[in-house]
């Protein structure tokens, strides 16, 4: 493959590759450093927000970043490199000799990366549901929160909102036909109609969440580093949301929102 389209499917292959937290792909972030890609040997170089950003997210990145490189049919050798953070060397060394999640931590990885993964694709689902519902709400004044429960995937409009939320069931391994119910939990399971408008406000707390972490954290990334920004893309999928909450750093929650820390994940 000639180098300028093995990084062009580099670069695609990175664009598939999402901050667990934040939900975002890495590249619309920012968090691709630099990207080389000759005679079938690429180099990746990842940066975070802070030097403190938790390391179990920042490992999985970097490990998702790798797994993506690998699988390219001209991959021959890949690189993956974590910039200025306070575990970079521990791990890229465990990168390098692909020891996993557990052989790169050691007695601190006690908690199963795939546990992490199932927690924010959960958070992603549910506020990907609420996205899609309030943007129908305010598209249909007429509809009361009460009746979402009658709401299937095929009344949805087929907008940025609506595809992210069928990418985000289809994760969960939920349904995404179109006679489906739009309204189900993590388990696919509907809700009562008296306990709707209670769902929708904590689904609301979550998706606001995610984007004032996201917000604070493009930020950080462009003061830390200032030519990031150019290679931030605009916010896709929030069907005009704005940010609407004071933000957590990354890694940390708001009450009632727990996250997974270095000190936590034992």
């Amino acid at each position: 493959m000639r180098a300028a389209h093995l990084r062009a499917a580099a670069r695609a292959a990175l664009d598939t590759v999402y901050d667990p937290e934040l939900d975002e792909p890495i590249t619309d972030l920012g968090f691709v450093r630099s990207l080389t890609a000759d005679d079938g040997r690429i180099t990746a170089r990842l940066r975070l927000p802070t030097s403190f950003c938790s390391p179990n997210f920042a490992y999985l990145m970097a490990s998702d970043a790798k797994d993506a490189l690998t699988a390219l049919p001209g991959a021959r050798e890949v690189t993956v490199l974590l910039d200025d953070h306070h575990d970079s060397d521990l791990i890229n060394r465990g990168l390098a000799a692909d020891a996993g999640y557990r052989g790169t931590f050691g007695h601190e990885a006690e908690r199963d990366l795939e546990e992490l993964r199932e927690v924010f694709r959960r958070k992603a689902h549910t506020a990907a549901l609420e996205r899609a519902l309030t943007a129908l709400l305010r598209a249909r004044p007429g509809l009361a929160e009460e009746r979402l429960g009658e709401v299937v995937l095929g009344d949805l409009p087929d907008t940025t909102a609506t595809r992210a939320l069928l990418r985000r069931r289809a994760a969960l391994g939920l349904g995404t036909a179109v006679a489906d119910p739009a309204l189900v939990d993590d388990e696919g399971r509907p809700f009562p109609p008296g306990e709707i408008p209670l769902r929708l406000r904590f689904a609301r707390s979550v998706r606001i969440s995610i984007d004032g972490n996201a917000h604070f954290c493009r930020g950080l990334l462009r003061t830390r580093y200032p030519d990031s920004a150019a290679d931030q893309a605009p916010r896709s999928g929030d069907e005009g949301h704005p940010v609407d909450a004071a933000p957590a750093a990354h890694g940390t929650a708001p009450a009632g929102h727990p996250t997974t820390t270095r000190e936590n994940i034992a």
